[in-house]
């Protein structure tokens, strides 16, 4: 098989791939729809080239040199048409009417195809046995192929150098692919004008099948650089495997022949096999170099947006971390400017926060409402946003505000189905674009930004609410201390009043019966249980107010109560009240202060005692366990209503006739003190009982 005759199909066998490949990716968008269209044309053209090459007969020569040629006529018209596609609203309006113009002579020229208006015989011609003679129709179509072609690639390369960023990458890629691949194919004209130049620059049309597919679908999974490369290495492996034999078996043949005789071909088939065995791994190989020295900059700053990702969750500010956030953004990817909006959940709009690079923009003056274009689509698509990206004409609102915003991507942070902010970024100052692994990586950091900006604001809200309060708790403490200032000086005035007065009385009677002897004696017994009585409130009114501080040492609790109990046999038994004890403690010990322990098991036994004045039962039961040890007092006494319990350890209150109300309020001082708990359970007419707990480890050492 000839050289010609296998370029011509494996061109044919590319651009039918690529032209089914990208139609496949959108068989409804023009774009892809006119990319097929002149890939399928490309196809007819190469393949019945192929065919027309290994003709041996004049005759079928003849027919398949007219065939190639009704799909050769239509390959400008396609161009053109794609060209205004891709370009869409790029001021190429006027063009449509060159468009139809163009389809209509390409159909007409593949309708005379047939006759010798377009190819009259076919001649030997250099090596070509059976080359076309072409017609005066030839001559149309040459001016429509250059008129055509020249119009493309002119619009590409007008519009390249009007774009920025991935879109002037791609087209610039777009450019030069078309640009070799019709240059190439463009070789074919030299001999159709008695020009002794060969049709080598056939091979080169599987570049622009290439180089334009990736082009026309923006190749979803890899940047277009990368793609190019890869594409690139894999045709000059594809070359070093095909070219290397196929030139040892042209050029060298004789020598071969010479050395190795008929077996000459052995060389060729073995060099072919040796390449097509190391061309995997060399592939591999020169991608792998190749990716790294494209990559290693973007893996770079890819690799401090995961590791800034991980420390965002430490700043509990919003404000510091939407700052953070923009920063590290702008330093590390290095982009016109990285601005940060969060949602104001109270008035439904996205506010921006923070902005910083050299094209930053100003804070507090940026709004976008539910309205806004971008809101709508970022809501109905839920993915990162390239300007690049909107070609549609219907979205050219959407356009003009990602242009107001100078952003080339847009990035949404989202919590569930809840946006919390956007993250966009203008064009990198390198000028390269965006690729599929940038806008993943900026997804996963916007989606640890808007976790982490969440965690800050929970943050803050936790921190204001804890503050007020704070604030709430001090005023109420300040409003119980002056409630408890107004009871105590209440109750002090109440306690100190009687004794005064009772004073008072006799005082203002002295003068008048100061020779009454029975009176005198009288005045002075009166007055010092008086004074005894205030000297009393007075001291526990300290025990109160100051207690001693805790002297704590190993005790029992069974010995505590026994002692106790021994104190008040005497008042017990005067009531006809029958004390029962059973002391199940188990040996258990904690650490207390005896004196005060004593003192909380007398006034507790006394309020017992005073609540069963016609006699009853009073039972003293202990246990413990591991953590522990309990005391139970129960009596069988009158009871304590429910509004009563509420104030039972409030200072001051008492439902007794004598009594200041002090002593269950030292009681529970004390308690309080040693780390204890204190529990009463009574009903009216039903009895009391109190329960205290300690514990069995040392108390808290709060000083007292």
């Amino acid at each position: 098989m000839s050289f010609y005759a296998l370029t011509g199909f494996i061109n044919a066998a590319s651009t039918a791939i690529m032209g089914s490949f990208v139609l496949s990716r959108a068989r409804n968008d023009l774009r892809h729809q006119t990319f097929g269209l002149t890939m399928f044309a490309i196809a007819w053209w190469s393949l019945f080239y192929g065919f027309w090459v290994l003709a041996k007969e004049r005759e079928a020569a003849l027919l398949f040199a007219r065939l190639f040629m009704v799909g050769c006529v239509f390959i400008p018209a396609c161009l053109l048409h794609h060209v205004l596609a891709l370009l869409g609203g790029r001021r190429v309006v006027g063009l449509r009417g060159l468009v139809r113009a163009s389809y209509a002579t390409s159909v007409a020229l593949s309708l005379l195809c047939a006759t010798r208006f377009m190819v009259r015989d076919v001649r030997h011609k250099l090596q070509f046995t059976f080359w076309p003679d072409f017609g005066t129709g030839f001559i149309i179509f040459t001016a429509l192929f250059m008129l055509d072609v020249c119009l493309a690639v002119g619009l590409i390369g007008r519009n390249c150098q009007s774009s920025a960023g991935q879109q002037r990458l791609q087209l610039g890629w777009y450019f030069w692919g078309t640009l070799i691949g019709f240059v190439g194919g463009s070789t074919n004209f030299f001999l159709c004008y008695d020009i002794p130049i060969p049709p080598f620059g056939n091979v080169v049309v599987p570049f622009y099948a290439l180089l334009a597919a990736i082009a026309v679908v923006r190749h979803q999974f890899m940047s277009i650089r990368i793609a190019i490369t890869r594409t690139g290495i894999l045709i000059g492996i594809y070359v070093v495997v095909l070219g290397l034999p196929f030139i040892l078996g042209f050029a060298g043949r004789s020598s071969l022949e010479w050395a190795l005789g008929k077996d000459w071909w052995l060389v060729p088939l073995c060099l072919s096999t040796t390449l097509a065995t190391i061309g995997p791994f060399a592939y591999a190989f020169l991608r792998g170099q190749a990716e790294e020295r494209l990559l290693n900059e973007q893996r770079r700053y890819q690799r401090a947006l995961q590791h800034a990702a991980r420390g965002m969750t430490r700043v509990r500010n919003p404000n510091k971390l939407a700052g953070l956030i923009v920063r590290v953004v702008s330093r590390t990817v290095r982009v016109q400017h990285a601005t940060l909006l969060l949602m104001d959940e109270e008035h439904q709009e996205l506010v921006l926060v923070a902005s910083q690079g050299p094209c930053r923009l100003p804070v507090a003056s940026w709004l976008l409402s539910q309205d806004a274009e971008l809101m709508r689509w970022i809501m109905g698509n839920r993915k990162v946003l390239a300007v690049d990206a909107i070609e549609d004409p219907a979205e050219l609102p959407l356009r003009r505000e990602l242009e107001f915003l100078q952003a080339s991507i847009v990035v949404p942070g989202f919590i569930e189905d809840r946006l919390v902010g956007l993250l966009i970024l203008g064009r990198k100052l390198s000028g390269v674009g965006y690729s599929s692994d940038d806008l993943h990586a900026f997804s996963m950091l916007a989606n640890e930004a808007a976790i982490a900006l969440e965690n800050a604001k929970s943050y803050e809200a936790l921190l204001k609410a804890n503050d007020e309060l704070r604030r709430a708790h001090e005023r109420l403490l300040r409003q119980e201390r002056l409630a408890a200032a107004g009871q105590f000086a209440a109750g002090m005035a109440h306690e100190i009043k009687n004794p005064l007065s009772a004073i008072k009385t006799f005082a203002e009677f002295l003068p008048e019966k100061y020779h009454d002897h029975s009176f005198r004696q009288r005045f002075f017994r009166i007055v010092q249980s008086e004074i005894d009585r205030i000297s009393t409130l007075v001291r526990e009114l300290m025990d109160f107010a100051k207690p001693a501080p805790l002297e704590l040492h190993p005790v029992k609790v069974s010995r505590l109560l026994g002692e106790t109990l021994d104190l008040l046999s005497d008042h017990s038994r005067r009531q006809g009240v029958e004390v029962r004890v059973a002391f199940r403690e188990n040996g258990s010990q904690l650490k207390a202060d005896p004196n005060q322990l004593k003192q909380v098991f007398l006034n507790i036994l006394l309020n017992s005692l005073e609540a069963m004045p016609a006699g009853g039962t009073l039972r003293v039961e202990t246990d413990s366990d591991h953590a522990s040890v309990r005391i139970r007092i129960i009596d069988s006494g009158i009871g304590i209503s429910e509004e009563h319990r509420k104030r039972l350890f409030d200072p001051f209150f008492t439902t007794k006739e004598r009594g200041m109300g002090l002593g269950l309020a030292i009681v529970k001082g004390v308690m309080d003190r040693h780390g204890g708990q204190i529990v009463v359970r009574s009903e009216p007419l039903q009895g009391t009982t109190f329960e205290l707990a300690f514990p069995v480890v040392e108390p808290s050492r709060a000083t007292v």
